[in-house]
């Protein structure tokens, strides 16, 4: 049984379509996830910066340049790109010896999304850190 030169056309074009279809869905997907693993990926990481700077309540400045950069002395080169000094607040409580608390809140980090339908930058919830102290007291 032969099929005529029109049905084998029309098959073709049935594929390109479907393929076509596929690949939008498949690649939307794969966007979004990347898109997912990279709000984790900046959640996280400002969340382990915040962590990290809890020093002495007595040095706001040094707590800053940690959040920033990872020296207590320098604020430059920043480890997250456009991380600044003006998003990250250094608030310090009770500081008696067995109480100091240091509690860092970074805001308003801009994250950019490279899906279609997300693309443009956004701000990231702000990540407050509460800890005590590790001031030597």
């Amino acid at each position: 049984m032969r099929t005529k030169p029109t049905q084998t056309k029309r098959r073709k074009g049935q594929a390109i379509v479907e393929s076509a279809l596929t690949i939008m869905v498949f690649l939307t997907m794969l966007l979004g996830v990347l898109d997912f693993g990279q709000y984790l990926f900046f959640q996280q990481t400002l969340t382990e910066r915040a962590r990290a700077a809890v020093l002495d309540p007595t040095q706001v400045t040094a707590i800053k340049n940690i959040a920033l950069s990872n020296s207590p002395t320098s604020a430059t080169p920043a480890l997250l790109p456009s991380l600044t000094a003006s998003m990250i607040a250094v608030t310090t409580a009770d500081l008696g010896p067995p109480e100091g608390r240091v509690t860092v809140r970074i805001s308003d980090f801009p994250i950019s999304f490279i899906t279609p339908s997300l693309a443009g930058s956004v701000k990231a919830p702000s990540v407050t850190v509460t800890y005590p102290s590790e001031a030597p007291w």
